[in-house]
């Protein structure tokens, strides 16, 4: 969550004086629909974190007989 966070910050958030809660909520919803829409920014925050949707495969809980 780091990253997004960040990402929300340099750009939504950047001098943002919000005056009710509401308008806070409606830019962050903005900016992570921004994230969404490009294909490539939250594969690239996972990239960073190195983490991966997928685990590795376990290793065969079977003996070799």
């Amino acid at each position: 969550m780091e990253l997004p966070w960040s990402s929300l910050k340099k750009r939504e958030f950047a001098n943002l004086a919000g005056t009710h809660l509401a308008v806070v909520a409606d830019i962050t919803k903005q900016g992570i629909d921004r994230i969404n829409t490009n294909p490539r920014l939250p594969w690239s925050f996972l990239a960073h974190t190195g983490l991966t949707i997928h685990p590795p495969h376990p290793p065969s809980l079977r003996k070799n007989q």
